[in-house]
Order: structure tokens, then sequence, then C-alpha cells
């Protein structure tokens, strides 16, 4: 017969045993998470979000909902998961705007990205894209700067809203060309594309979940893309660098944050989960598709890195203060 010590010994062990779902989803409770998304539906961010959402349910045992939460270049969505209950049943997942809104002048921005939150995992990085209606006189990157370079601050760009990746993109591409642009902001990236094509603006920059699908529709025009290496899904684009613009590299990291003071064992289970699924090859070709690439820091080396990259937007956001 087993003694009730010898049962009691045995209990830490029985989670694994039994597999990690079991083990990962008795802090939760039961209850719902809330996966707020910092974007638009249909933006790259909302897409891996979506991706995660599935597997992430089934491994913690309980329904993931994703939620969008666009606007104010990502402020909204993560003031959102500030003010939210830490209980590890709201999470935030995000890019760098998470960071850049916050420093970009928003007023609805009124968290602080560090002391707020507590790092989940990093998981992947996207680039963007540069692109213009089909009909528009951009044939290439060259033909844009040098409209530009003729009519300083006269030529309008859409962009999810201030401090979004797709403002920062530009912010960068002019401050390397010595170019200037007219800013048009909006609540999110769906609409800055729309007008795109519909040529309300002359182009954005966005990533390849919101753009791929209409250029490969003929809809838009991809003029460059901001990676070091072309897109598999648009060969025939060349990069900023190929185009011209030394150093014109911009890509978004995508992750999860909890609010801060959530118990760390929900924390670093949850970074658990989304480690497992980054390492899957089905996350590997999602990524692939998506024209992004899969790039994981856990909890602790996530936590680690953000102050640092705090420090860097704040310095960006100066550079969008002076554009």
């Amino acid at each position: 017969m087993v003694s009730r010590r010898q049962l009691l010994q045995a209990l830490p062990a029985l989670p694994s045993a039994l597999g990690t779902s079991v083990a990962l989803a008795q802090p939760i409770a039961g209850k719902p998470i809330r996966l707020m998304v910092a974007a638009s539906p249909g933006a790259t961010v909302d897409a891996a979000a979506r991706f995660v959402s599935e597997p992430l349910s089934k491994m913690l045992g309980v329904p993931v909902i994703v939620e969008n939460r666009p606007g104010a270049g990502g402020a909204i969505g993560s003031d959102a998961v500030a003010k939210s209950p830490a209980d590890g049943h709201t999470l935030l997942f995000t890019g760098v705007t998470h960071f850049s809104a916050r420093y970009s002048g928003e007023a609805s921005a009124t968290y602080d990205p560090v002391k707020d939150f507590s790092a989940i995992a990093r998981i992947c990085s996207a680039a963007l894209a540069v692109v213009v209606a089909t009909n528009s006189p951009y044939k290439t990157l060259a033909d844009l700067l040098a409209a530009m370079k003729a009519k300083p601050g006269e030529i309008d760009y859409g962009s999810g809203g201030v401090g979004s990746t797709s403002h920062l993109c530009t912010v960068i591409m002019n401050d390397l060309t010595g170019t200037k642009a007219k800013h048009i902001p909006y609540k999110g990236n769906t609409q800055a594309v729309t007008d795109t094509v519909a040529g309300v603006v002359a182009f954005t920059c966005q990533g390849s979940g919101g753009v791929v699908p209409l250029i490969k529709a003929g809809r838009l025009r991809a003029l460059a893309v901001t990676s070091r290496n072309r897109w598999e899904a648009l060969p025939d684009v060349p990069t900023g660098i190929e185009s011209g613009i030394p150093g014109f590299e911009v890509a978004s990291w995508m992750g999860s944050f909890a609010p801060a003071k959530t118990p760390q064992p929900m924390v670093s289970m949850v970074s658990d989960a989304m480690a497992k699924i980054a390492r899957s090859p089905e996350f590997k070709a999602f990524c692939d598709k998506q024209s992004m690439y899969v790039e994981l820091m856990e909890h602790s080396e996530f936590q680690a890195s953000v102050p640092a990259e705090d420090a860097r937007w704040r310095r960006v956001a100066e550079l969008i203060k002076r554009s």
C-alpha cells in the first residue's frame, strides 16, 4: 500500500507524466484567456497571434480568444492590457509599437512599457514592404524617392498610427535618404492599406500579411522590402538596400506580455507554451509563408532585453518628432 507521504512526494511528477496540457492548465483555472492584439484584423501581428492562439489553447487547456485593439499606433492595445487584472487571463500580443507608440506623443498611451508589464516570449520577426497602388506613377523606390525630393513634405503616406511600425519605416527611410513625406495616420493598418489601394495616399509600408495577397491580386505594387534578403513570396521585389538605400532594414519582432504582477508561474507556463509553438515545424512553415522568420526569446531573456528595447525606441521617437 502507498502511504500518504509517498503519494504527496509523487504528485509533482504527475503533470509531466500526464502531458503538457495538464501541467499548464492547472494554474489557469479554466477561465478563457483574452489575447489582445494591438493591431487591426489582417495585419501581420494579427496573423501571428491567430496562428498561436489555437495550439496555445490546447496546451493551456482553456479557450484563447483573440481580441483586436488597434489604434494610436498600437498604444490602445498595450494600454488596455496594462489596466487589466494581473491574473493571467488577459495577455498582450504586439510588436515594437509597444515601446515606440508610448514615446511618439499619443495621448492615449498612458502606460509604462517597462514597469507595467511582464515579458512572456518573443517568437518571430517580420520586415515590411513599401507599396503603392498598381496605377501609381511610381514604378520603383527610386521613383518615389525622386518625387519626395522634388516635393518635400507633399507626397503623402498612410500608417497604422503615430509610432506604428508602418510609420517608423517611412521615418527611417526619409532620414536615410534626406527626403520628407506627409504622414497620414490611421487608427489601424487596414485602412492605410485600403486607402493606398484606392490612391487616397501615395504609399504605405506594411507587413506581408496585409499586402502580399493584394500584390498578388494586382491591386498593389511593391517597390521594395525592408529585409536584408528578398522575400520568398515576392522574389522579384528588390530590398531597400538593393534599391540604393544602404542600411535600410526595418523589422518588427512579435511577442507577448502580461500585466505586471501576474503570478510568475503563469508567466513561465505561457512562455514555455509559446516557446514550444515557436519551435514547431508548423510555426516555421507559417513564418515562411508570411515572409517572417522565427526569433525566439523565452521569458527570462525577453524580460532582460526590455530596458534596452525601451531605450532604443525612445531614441527613434525623438527622430519621429524631428521628422
